[in-house]
This record gives C-alpha cells, sequence and structure tokens, in this order.
C-alpha cells in the first residue's frame, strides 16, 4: 500500500514538473511576443497594422505550436457497437450456411423470434423491405436473425414470396409472423424483383423504407443509427458496407463519400443499406422492372431528381453475402449490368437536360460522361501568370495552342515584369493579352488583375508550368462549369512519370489541405473510381481551375492577403460555403511540372490565415473523404489500429 502511494506521489510530482516547464515555456513565449510589441509602439505605433500584418501570425502560431501541448491521435468516431471495422460480424448469431438444415434455421429463428415479441406503440417507423423468390431457408434465416436482433425497437418487416417455386424458406414465415412485427405476401406469378420490393413497399406501413436481400445481414444497431440520421431531414440515408464471405469472414469494405450526384453518375457507389422516406420512394413510382439487375442504382438516381436531401452515415452497417445465395438477387440482368447501366444513367441525364452521352467506361461497373458538341462556344479566357522562364511558358503555350480542339478562347498572360527577350517574344508571337503586373508576386492579386481584363465567360486559371494532354479539355471542364450548381472544375495532373500530382484536394491532411492519390498511376481506378470518374471534391487546385466568372465574382475572386499558397483552397472552400458543388475530371488531363517557377518555399503566414478562416471547416473532416481513411496519407488506405 505504501509503495503504490509512493509511485502515486512520484507521478503527481512529475506531472506538476511537466506543467510548470509548460508554464515558463509560455511565460517566455510571452515576454517575447510582449517585448515586440513595446518595441513595435515605441517605434512608430503602427501597431494595429503590424498585428493584422502576415509576420504576426506567422510568430503566433509558432508560439502555440511549441507551447501546446500534443493532441493524441482521434480514434474512430462513433459508438463502440457500430465502429465499422473488419473480422466477423458483429453479433452472437452462429453462421448460418447453405448446409444448415431447415430444422437447425428453423430452431435459431424461433428463438429469437420469442426474444423479440416486444411491444411496439403506434405504428413502425421504418419498414424493412425483402423481395424472395426461391430463397435458400439458410439465406433468409441468416437475414431474419439480424432483423430480430435490432436495437430498435420500431420497426417491421414485409417480406413477398415472388411466387417461389422452391418453398422451404415458408416454413420461417410463420414464426416471423408470431412476433406481430412481420408482413408476409405471397404472389401468384412472378413479378421479377422490382416488382415483388413495389409491392413490399405498398405493404409497408412505415414512414420510411429500407432495403435488405435475403442473406444479407445488418448490424444490431443499423436501424436506430439509420433512423437518428432521418431524423436530422434527410429524406435518404445510405451507409458503408462490407462482403461476408461463406466462413463468415468480413472483408472488401466500401467506404463511400457523403453525397456525390456526380459519382454516382459513373459508379454505382450508393449500394447498401439504403433507407428512403416511404412517401418518396412511392411518388417516383418505386423501382423500375426495365432495369432489374441494377434496380437500386436507377431509384437512388430518380431519387436524387426529387430530393438532395440525402445523408450518409461512415459506418459498416449492411455485410453482403457472397457468393450470393439468393437467386433473385444473383441473377444476371438480359444483356449485362454495364449496359442497364448505361442506359440508365442516359435516361437520368435526359430528364435532368444535361448534354452528355453515357458512355462505357474504362473498366465495368464504370460509366464515361461524354459531354455533347455545344450550338454555340461562349468565350473561355486561359489566365497565365508568369515572369520570364521561356521554357516554361514556351511549352504551355504551345501544348494549348496546337492540342486545344475549343474554337474560341483567348490567353491573357499576367507577366510579372519580365526581362528575359524569349520570355517576352513568345507572349508576342503567340499573340497573348499581355496584363503587366508590377511589384513582388502575389498569386491572387495577379490573377484577380487578369480575371479584371480577361473578356471571357468563362475562365481558366492556369499556371505555367502546366502542358496540355487531352485535345477537348476545354469542352471536358466547361460542361461541368456551365451547369448553375457548379463552382470550380479541376483537371487531372499528371508529373512526367505519368503518375498522379493532383486529383482533386482532401480537407484535413497536414492539418490543413493536400492533393489526394499522389503518385497513383495514371491509368489507375483509383479507390473505387476516383480516377476514373468525374467526382464532387472540396477543393481542387488552381494550378488549372475552370470556373465561370459568375461563380467567381460571387464568391468574392481570390482572397488577395494570400502570397503564395492555399488561394485556390481559400475559394473553393467560399464556393461550396455559398452552396456550389465543386468537381474533379479526370477527362481533361494535363503535365504538371510542380511549382518550378516559385520551387519549394512553404509560406506559415499563408498557413495561418487558411486556418483562421476555415479551421472549423477543416476541423470537421472532408465529406468526399470518409473518416475511416487515414487523412495523413491521402490515398484512401485505412486508419491504423488505435
Amino acid at each position: 500500500m505504501e509503495k503504490s502511494l509512493e509511485s502515486a506521489r512520484e507521478e503527481l510530482r512529475l506531472l506538476r514538473e511537466q506543467q510548470a516547464r509548460r508554464d515558463r515555456q509560455q511565460n517566455d513565449v510571452e515576454r517575447i511576443l510582449t517585448s515586440h510589441r513595446e518595441a513595435i509602439e515605441a517605434a512608430g505605433g503602427r501597431v494595429q497594422e503590424i498585428l493584422q500584418s502576415r509576420i504576426w501570425r506567422t510568430l503566433v502560431w509558432l508560439g502555440g505550436w511549441f507551447v501546446s501541448p500534443r493532441k493524441p491521435k482521434a480514434r474512430p468516431e462513433g459508438p463502440p457497437e457500430i465502429r465499422a471495422t473488419q473480422g466477423a460480424p458483429r453479433s452472437g448469431r452462429r453462421l448460418l450456411t447453405g448446409a444448415s438444415t431447415a430444422k437447425d434455421c428453423a430452431e435459431l429463428v424461433r428463438n429469437a423470434a420469442g426474444a423479440c415479441r416486444r411491444p411496439m406503440s403506434g405504428r413502425p417507423r421504418i419498414s424493412v423491405v425483402t423481395a424472395a423468390w426461391n430463397t435458400p431457408i439458410s439465406s433468409l434465416a441468416a437475414s431474419a436473425l439480424s432483423v430480430l436482433e435490432q436495437s430498435s425497437t420500431q420497426w417491421e418487416w414485409c417480406i413477398v414470396d415472388d411466387g417461389s417455386a422452391q418453398t422451404d424458406f415458408r416454413d420461417l414465415l410463420p414464426i416471423l409472423e408470431s412476433t406481430h412485427r412481420v408482413k408476409t405476401r405471397r404472389l401468384k406469378r412472378r413479378q421479377g424483383v422490382s416488382g415483388a420490393l413495389n409491392e413490399a413497399m405498398r405493404l409497408a406501413a412505415g414512414e420510411h423504407v429500407c432495403f435488405l436481400t435475403p442473406g444479407d445481414q445488418l448490424e444490431p444497431a443499423a436501424l436506430e443509427a439509420c433512423l437518428t440520421e432521418l431524423d436530422r431531414g434527410f429524406d435518404v440515408v445510405y451507409t458503408d458496407h462490407d462482403v461476408v464471405n461463406g466462413e463468415g469472414q468480413r472483408k472488401e469494405a466500401f467506404y463511400k463519400p457523403d453525397w456525390s450526384p456526380e459519382y454516382l453518375r459513373g459508379v454505382m457507389y450508393i449500394g447498401n443499406l439504403l433507407c428512403v422516406r416511404r412517401e418518396t420512394a412511392l411518388s417516383i413510382g418505386g423501382f423500375d422492372a426495365r432495369y432489374d439487375g441494377i434496380e437500386d442504382f436507377e431509384f437512388m438516381l430518380r431519387c436524387s431528381e426529387r430530393t438532395q436531401r440525402i445523408g450518409h452515415l461512415s459506418t459498416v452497417l449492411y455485410h453482403r453475402r457472397l457468393p450470393h445465395s439468393d437467386p433473385e438477387a444473383s441473377q444476371e440482368p438480359v444483356g449485362g449490368t454495364d449496359e442497364l447501366q448505361n442506359l440508365a444513367v442516359q435516361a437520368h441525364l435526359k430528364r435532368l437536360q444535361l448534354p452528355a452521352l453515357a458512355e462505357p467506361g474504362a473498366l465495368p461497373g464504370r460509366v464515361r460522361i461524354a459531354p455533347r458538341p455545344l450550338a454555340s462556344q461562349p468565350l473561355v479566357s486561359i489566365l497565365i501568370p508568369s515572369k520570364d522562364e521561356p521554357e516554361l511558358l514556351g511549352g504551355c503555350l504551345r501544348s494549348v495552342m496546337d492540342k486545344t480542339t475549343y474554337g474560341r478562347f483567348e490567353i491573357v498572360c499576367i507577366d510579372n515584369e519580365s526581362t528575359d527577350p524569349r520570355a517576352l517574344q513568345l507572349m508576342e508571337s503567340y499573340r497573348v493579352k499581355r496584363v503587366l503586373f508590377t511589384g513582388r508576386f502575389n498569386f491572387s492579386q495577379a490573377n484577380n488583375l487578369g480575371a479584371r481584363a480577361a473578356s471571357g465567360e468563362y475562365l481558366v486559371f492556369m499556371n505555367n508550368d502546366i502542358e496540355a494532354i487531352t485535345e477537348r479539355w476545354i469542352e471536358e471542364m466547361l460542361y461541368y462549369a456551365q451547369q448553375r450548381d457548379v463552382g470550380a472544375v479541376g483537371a487531372l495532373l499528371l508529373y512526367p512519370d505519368l503518375t498522379v500530382q493532383h486529383a482533386g484536394v482532401v480537407l484535413g491532411c497536414r492539418g490543413t489541405a493536400d492533393h489526394v492519390s499522389r503518385r497513383a498511376s495514371a491509368g489507375s481506378d483509383g479507390y473505387h473510381g476516383s480516377l476514373s470518374c468525374a467526382r464532387e471534391v472540396s477543393a481542387v487546385t488552381a494550378a488549372c481551375m475552370m470556373l465561370s466568372r459568375t461563380a467567381f465574382e460571387q464568391a468574392g475572386g481570390f482572397f488577395e492577403e494570400y502570397c503564395t499558397a492555399y488561394q485556390d483552397v481559400d475559394l473553393c472552400l467560399q464556393l461550396r460555403a455559398q452552396g456550389f458543388r465543386n468537381i474533379f475530371t479526370p477527362h481533361a488531363r494535363f503535365f504538371h511540372k510542380e511549382s518550378q517557377t516559385r520551387g519549394n518555399y512553404y509560406d506559415l503566414g499563408d498557413r495561418r490565415l487558411l486556418l483562421d478562416r476555415w479551421g472549423k471547416t477543416i476541423a470537421a473532416r472532408d465529406p468526399y473523404y470518409n473518416r475511416n481513411f487515414d487523412v495523413e496519407a491521402c490515398n484512401y488506405t485505412l486508419k491504423s489500429e488505435q
């Protein structure tokens, strides 16, 4: 006992010494800052001006960095019972396989049903909807156990038998009905999965519906978590999911971004678990039998046309069983899923009056959105800040002039007092509009000056170390920039070795923001299509960025307090705050000799300014980069186990 007390006293003494050292450091920094402040006051009374200066912000930031104790790495969000991890499904139920006997299945379901006979006051809040056709009894039993074990008591389950010939699973239906939470209906003739799901939705009484395929399983907290999210005002909520193999091991977790309509057009990413307000589901006509096989994807496209109140839970709450034992779910549609996917997206684009074609992507399950030719071409202004560096400027101008297929564009060169005669000759020979920017270079001020001098309805901000690869790059970027709710559009930028330099910006990396998927192969699909399909991102680099003049001016242009860095992130966040979407497209490609003009200088004042203006937004995590990924790695690798 005495040893324990002595150990505790020693630990307390060490803690007090550490705190005293921190206090002394804090006092030292404060004394230094105070002496600087007094000297400034005595020198000229310009305190307010200097306190607002970049130097002062940097000093304060450095002081806070040395004094503030380091924060431990954040643990995964969410309650432990629904945290996403690998391994077996988090449940006490035993694994049911095709070899499980009907008697085993019935006994397990009967026991679970007996424990589930809890009263439900009023109508259910959420109806689980299932279409069954020739379903193995073990598949329905596995799903049943996951439903019966839900932590929420506000559910019902609507099961429609789609005219099955193999009917062993029907032995479970009376057991399930005994809970007074399960409704069943048997169709005399098979209607297909869409017809059966529509029948189940008509049977449902819940305010919301969610969809469960026989054999698949829900996490115990799945319905409770989804209801909580729906109560925040969403009409649709989806979750992350994974796959359970025949041995019951979880793998292939799909960690999804928050709602990303552009990404959905290229990738069937929503999947399961999908919960929808029943009124919304019925108002769009339910499922369309023409798209059986991808019925949930086509249904989601039409849902997104009705509402944008779509929420996402970054937690694996649904486990898909593979190989799928349910014939209805595993049946390949006539013509294949890829053809149906293209048809569904094309119909979606037509309803939205978007001038594009849905074409097969480079890989199965991917759709390429190809812009249609424009009836009339708006003027596009390409703004290139530059100072001397004739090799870089020449390569940039030559590639733009030689490769660009778009007819109406102008080049505005913002010249920071070039003296090299070769650079001056290039600007003259390529007939660029030269705008003189005098004094020390400031990226924001230079580009704002160029924008005022430009004549175009659409603006492209381009570094002089950029070289075009794609001939139709303006058409590809303009397709998005012309959409009224789109702000900045960024391109796929490559290093000379054909690896990725820029494919969108993720908030939070290095405490601020950085490019995602650096050094990935240019021909890679990325993480579930992140490098092969256009998608929403929080920000894009202004090394090659297009946006409408209207959006640029509405956002106030580039904030001119920045000198060399983060002004593009700031502009994109300002656009996002005003309701615009920022888009990355991999179909406009360029080489980027990153920052060869200004070198590797890193401006701490710019960093501090970004955090002053957008610190809360950055700390809230990037909605398009799932919280289960390591934001410091910024390459879609999972966080280390805590």
